[in-house]
């Protein structure tokens, strides 16, 4: 979805210079790739799960893609760790987490809704400070999100806020706005 608050900001008042998203969407529409690409960061990836949104925006990006600045990944996010083993990710990232299973015609899934897994990936980094942004919070805060029910009956967020601490105890949270007000978490430090 469309991100509604400044990205480059963002970038700059934390030093990032890697931006992660998964979930890159439908490459015609709004959405947060382009921010991401028109703002200051030297390295951009974007994990998707439908290969058409691949190729169009591997297309729609094409100059960024060529010169290495762009990499769009055709894949299930539940594997992020695979990706993270690029350089770029010695240095401070933003992670933009936005994926989800939201249509019938998805099958090739190994989660309705994978932000533990992403969790678990960034995790895994040696950096424990980079910024961590989870999309659709209006979602997140209703029972079993987008269907999701092998988590069991869960409270989303507070369960997401304690991943995040596991990560480093430092993080602090707030919302920025989304497709609404107040729709992505931001974790930093």
């Amino acid at each position: 979805m469309p991100i509604n608050f400044n990205i480059e900001k963002l970038r700059e008042e934390h030093g990032c210079s890697t931006y992660l998203e998964t979930g890159l969407y439908d490459p015609n529409e709004d959405i947060s790739i382009k921010k991401a690409l028109a703002a200051g960061f030297e390295k951009v990836f974007s994990i998707e799960i439908r290969k058409g949104f691949v190729i169009m925006g591997n297309d729609m990006f094409k100059n960024d893609v060529q010169t290495g600045r762009c990499s769009i990944i055709n894949d299930d996010s539940t594997n992020l760790k695979t990706y993270l083993s690029d350089a770029a990710f010695k240095n401070k990232t933003i992670f933009f987490l936005d994926a989800h299973v939201d249509h019938h015609l998805i099958q090739n899934y190994n989660k309705i809704c994978p932000l533990f897994d992403e969790l678990e990936a960034i995790g895994s980094l040696e950096r424990k400070d980079n910024i961590i942004l989870v999309d659709d919070l209006r979602i997140i805060t209703t029972p079993f999100p987008w269907g999701e029910q092998s988590y069991g009956d869960i409270d989303f967020l507070s369960q997401i806020k304690a991943k995040i601490l596991s990560i480093n105890k430092d993080y602090k949270f707030k919302t920025l706005d989304g497709h609404v007000e107040d729709d992505v978490l931001l974790a930093y430090i």
